[in-house]
């Protein structure tokens, strides 16, 4: 079991790896004509925006007038956490 433990847990710090580049990628995206870096986040995108829009429709009602995605954020601690608990002590 502790084998299994630990593949999940390093298949959540690679899931988290690609949230922050989808991050990343979103904030230069719009800015460039690049093909290849729009097609990087459209298919970080392909992996993240399924698990981040659940955690949107919870968060937007508090955070609607902001104007900021939150979302992400709550998405790596919630990685985080849970890839601590996988890793034996």
């Amino acid at each position: 079991m502790p084998i299994l433990a630990k593949l999940l847990s390093h298949l959540l710090d690679i899931y988290m790896v690609i949230v922050i580049a989808n991050v990343l990628l979103s904030w230069i995206v719009f800015g460039t004509q690049n093909l290849v870096v729009r097609r990087i986040y459209v298919a970080t995108g392909q992996l993240v925006d399924p698990v981040l829009q659940p955690i949107r429709n919870l968060i937007y009602p508090m955070t609607r007038n902001i104007g900021i995605d939150f979302s992400p954020i709550v998405l790596i601690v919630l990685l985080q956490i849970l890839s601590s608990w996988l890793r034996p002590s």
